[in-house]
């Protein structure tokens, strides 16, 4: 009787993963597609309207920063995808300098503070806490998906926008380097 049941679970859960992968197979489109429409002017003026604190209390106004090629990069603690891309992007910063690079943290001051001290990045991490996933959303994350890459160019505009981590290369490409 114990190995009916068992051939029976075997099967069930077969079944049933199967399903779900099938499900996502032919619904690949909507979670891999990169080519959703570009945010315009107004998603971009709120970004300049934002102003926003470090994990040391000093804050950032987004405005300073107009005129520049910009990298927003929304992020998590507790996103290991959004940890695991950040040396490359602290690498990119560091070696471009003409690019500003901004982690804005979907966290607590608190525990941006304790990453920072065991995980030092080359670029600002600013604590976005509730207002971020609002402004990722305006800047196109209609998925709500951590890390969320934006890039602006200096004439204001989104150039590009990268569900989940990015690599170097990637945004070496983005942006022309």
């Amino acid at each position: 009787m114990r190995n009916v049941a068992r051939v029976v679970m075997t099967v069930l859960l077969i079944v049933v993963l199967g399903s779900g992968f099938r499900w996502l197979y032919i619904n690949r489109a909507q979670f891999m597609n990169t080519e959703s429409a570009l945010p315009g002017a107004t998603a971009v003026a709120a970004v300049w309207t934002t102003t926003l604190p470090d994990h040391t209390g000093k804050t950032y106004d987004l405005s300073q920063f107009k005129g520049k090629p910009l990298i927003l990069n929304f992020w998590a603690t507790w996103c290991e995808p959004c940890r695991d891309e950040m040396p490359e992007i602290s690498e990119l910063a560091s070696q471009h300098p003409e690019i500003v690079v901004l982690g804005l943290a979907i966290d607590e001051a608190a525990a941006v503070h304790e990453f920072v001290e065991s995980t030092p990045v080359s670029y600002p991490l600013l604590i976005a806490e509730n207002e971020g996933m609002p402004l990722a959303e305006l800047l196109g994350n209609n998925k709500g998906v951590l890390p969320y890459t934006v890039i602006i160019s200096a004439q204001g505009e989104v150039t590009h926008i990268f569900f989940g981590r990015v690599n170097r290369q990637m945004l070496q490409k983005a942006l022309n380097l």
